[in-house]
């Protein structure tokens, strides 16, 4: 995981979308309710704009690491939908 932790630049945050995803497509977000990097205002906001299916997890910042079966499942979940919708 150290190797993966590496510094932001803040100038993507800057980059001014034309086309996002989330406004044309389904979204999916998994928010762990004990992280203490993000505030979690923050993030129920960010996943409310887009319109989100929301999954809550009781763990900290790295649920990918402490959670994968939860994050597994969403992304699953995600796919078969997204299949069926193109259907």
């Amino acid at each position: 995981m150290r190797d993966s932790q590496v510094p932001i630049n803040l100038s993507a945050f800057g980059t001014k979308l034309k086309n996002a995803a989330w406004r044309t497509k389904p979204s999916w977000a998994v928010i762990a309710s004990k992280d203490k990097a993000f505030d979690q205002a923050m993030l129920d906001h960010m996943a409310k704009r887009i319109g989100a299916k929301v999954t809550k997890v009781s763990a900290s910042h790295a649920l990918f690491m402490t959670q994968p079966k939860v994050v597994a499942d969403v992304i699953d979940q995600a796919a078969r939908q997204a299949a069926a919708a193109a259907k």
